[in-house]
């Protein structure tokens, strides 16, 4: 190792900027290193300990959200295929304002109409912009809020407030069954919760909203259902996902 390069490396080693140090030998081995200017040459080791760590960041993230291994892009989203999409508003989310604006999106389709790829597609594009995501389907959620509310009720407030305060939170085959008491209680006051603190749920559904009371059963289901329906509609978006005929 070239004698003035020890100490460097040593330092970068200790701050486990390890992608670096490989970088700046190899610089420093090649016909090219006399070109380098000290600009140069600090933007060159930097850029790619810069991306090896944005890249760890994003697989951290996907992994977290459990969304790893997906291939969904919002890119696909399109009109075309056998699908038609409301593509103005894709355009307009794509961006992920909505997540800033503090807003939600309701995908709505029949049976295999490319919802959950959708969801997925957002919150790959979430995760990769750094917002912490969770993509997980509604009735597993609920049921397993329902369990720990049932066996631990210090459990569940910790666990009630963790979903409550993700960022983004996907919520696949929104109310595709009918929930008891119980349940009904515990989506209202996760939806309640997200709502006061301005974080973004999308949620997929194939039926319209107008039913959704119909899947509540909870003394003045009729208030509570309306209120989830409003805080989840009223305050984002609503896509349209149909077949081609």
């Amino acid at each position: 190792m070239h004698k003035h390069l020890q100490d460097i490396d040593e330092m970068l080693d200790f701050l486990d900027l390890h992608v670096m140090g490989r970088s700046l030998k190899a610089i420093m081995k090649s016909n090219n290193y006399s070109s380098y200017d000290p600009l140069q040459l600090f933007r060159a080791i930097l850029s790619e300990e810069y991306m090896f760590q944005l890249n760890a960041s994003i697989d951290r993230n996907l992994k977290l959200a459990k969304l790893r291994g997906s291939d969904a892009q919002i890119g696909n989203l399109k009109t075309g295929n056998g699908r038609l999409y409301q593509d103005s508003t894709i355009k307009q989310l794509s961006s992920l304002e909505f997540i800033a604006d503090r807003k939600n999106i309701a995908i709505f389709g029949e049976s295999d109409a490319g919802k959950t790829y959708a969801s997925k597609a957002f919150g790959i594009e979430a995760c990769r912009n750094g917002y912490r995501t969770l993509f997980t389907d509604f009735t597993d959620l609920i049921d397993y809020l329902y369990i720990l509310k049932s066996t631990d009720m210090n459990k569940y407030k910790k666990k009630l407030n963790f979903y409550s305060r993700i960022q983004v939170l996907i919520l696949d085959d929104f109310l595709i069954t009918h929930l008891g008491n119980d349940r009904s209680l515990i989506l209202f006051s996760l939806i309640k919760n997200r709502d006061e603190l301005g974080t973004s749920t999308i949620i997929t559904s194939q039926y319209d909203p107008s039913t959704w009371v119909s899947f509540l059963e909870s003394d003045g289901n009729f208030a509570m259902g309306d209120s989830i329906r409003r805080r989840l509609l009223n305050n984002g978006y609503t896509l349209l996902i149909e077949k081609a005929v």
